[in-house]
């Protein structure tokens, strides 16, 4: 073979094809910024034919909504596991709480994503919680630690999402100490649910 001759471009199936074009396509937002992502730019980054990028996605909307979903599932994925290790209650609770910190990171790509309207609209949501909900888990583990019955969990739950979800957002348009805010926000719906239940006490005796 001559060695002018270029190499073979090496044949990928089709699911690692999409995954490939996937990553490019994260690689370039979270390098170059969201409004540098191109279907010609993941052409160049990945190396292949602009018919190929076509014949995974119709459009940048569609290869954009399918990259949210993939990471959607993948952060949650991971904070399932995590989750799933018995701890107590006070770990669960700082890692859900975490959870909406680092969602809302600056330069994070999830947050990056879910910025743009356009891309959830296009999201069904009702399949995703299928593959990500930890409603259930939080609530069951919520009535172990104290002994409460399930409408009183998913209240805790509820109400412990919402404060942790706009600490989150305040901190990512103002800034703070992460961690501080973190334990701040921790000790709050601590003393909400010490509050709650002294107040169902107080009602059943």
């Amino acid at each position: 073979m001559s060695s002018l001759t270029k190499p073979k471009r090496s044949r990928l199936l089709p699911e690692d094809r999409r995954m490939q074009l996937l990553d490019c396509a994260k690689n370039i937002i979270l390098r170059q910024g969201f409004s540098s992502l191109t279907m010609e730019a993941v052409t160049k980054e990945a190396n292949v034919s602009n018919p190929l990028v076509y014949k995974y996605f119709d459009t940048r909307l569609s290869l954009l909504q399918e990259l949210t979903e993939r990471e959607i599932i993948r952060y949650y994925t991971e904070v399932l596991e995590e989750l799933d290790v018995d701890q107590g209650f006070q770990h669960l609770l700082h890692i859900s709480v975490r959870t909406n910190f680092d969602e809302v990171a600056n330069g994070n790509i999830l947050s990056i994503l879910r910025s743009q309207p356009d891309i959830e609209k296009g999201i069904d949501k009702a399949k995703l919680r299928k593959k990500i909900d930890v409603a259930p888990i939080l609530v069951q583990r919520t009535m172990d630690a104290f002994q409460i019955s399930r409408q009183q969990a998913v209240r805790i739950v509820a109400f412990g999402a919402g404060v942790s979800q706009r600490a989150a957002m305040h901190w990512q348009q103002y800034g703070g100490e992460r961690n501080k805010m973190i334990n701040d926000v921790i000790a709050f719906i601590n003393g909400g649910i010490d509050a709650l239940i002294s107040e169902t006490s107080d009602k059943a005796s």
